[in-house]
């Protein structure tokens, strides 16, 4: 999980300013993913929860429910215990692959950080959230994908370097950005692959809720 860190030079204090300026469009990216979090006393597990940025959210969606996260680096949670308004929440810091909390959830949700694993330990964990999904539970995951043809992936490498530059990161990090995109390739599903392992490991429905040049966010029922 090297990788874990790249995208933000292991600064977990400037990561959701830099998240504004990287992810294309974040307020619909963010606000597509939480607006399929449902209403009432849930259980929810967030995987790469980070400085929770995206768990508040869940939290001013839904405040009754019980929000269970996970996140591998210590600065990241450090930073999202601090926030007054996750007091309530349960920061669990470790591995997922290798850290599970022993319960079922309603609704197990990630953004930004199933693309970082490899393929064999991303199929190993989407596996694991279904089985410790309740029956009829969700799974909601935000990412970024690749066209799997090298002519689109081009074009979506440009428009999305132009689009982070726009929105006030420098041309020299946007560029950078994309280098690391193209070398990280081989760990990014198609949109159409990690819609076929969320079938392959059991889960009755799987729709793209929002689709964004380089980003979408996904829901598989169980």
């Amino acid at each position: 999980m090297e990788k874990a860190e790249e995208h933000f030079n292991n600064t977990a204090q400037n990561y959701e300013n830099d998240i504004e300026k990287i992810v294309t469009d974040h307020e619909s990216f963010f606000n597509q993913a939480v607006s399929l979090v449902p209403d009432g006393g849930i259980d929810i597990l967030e995987l790469g929860s980070g400085t929770g940025y995206l768990t508040e959210k869940i939290i001013e969606k839904n405040p009754g429910a019980s929000v269970t996260c996970i996140d591998m680096t210590p600065e990241m949670i450090d930073v999202a215990m601090a926030k007054k308004n996750l007091e309530v929440v349960e920061f669990i810091l470790g591995d997922f692959r290798e850290k599970w909390p022993d319960k079922k959830f309603d609704l197990t949700i990630s953004t930004l950080c199933f693309h970082h694993l490899p393929d064999i330990d991303r199929e190993y964990i989407i596996g694991k959230v279904r089985d410790s999904l309740k029956d009829n539970g969700i799974f909601v995951n935000g990412d970024v994908f690749k066209a799997g043809d090298t002519l689109m992936d081009e074009i979506l490498n440009d428009r999305w370097e132009k689009a982070m530059i726009k929105n006030g990161l420098s041309a020299e990090r946007a560029s950078g950005m994309i280098n690391k995109r193209k070398a990280a390739a081989k760990f990014i599903d198609t949109p159409e692959g990690y819609r076929e392992k969320l079938l392959n490991a059991g889960f009755e429905r799987v729709f793209c809720f929002y689709s964004y040049d380089i980003y979408g966010v996904f829901a598989a029922f169980k």
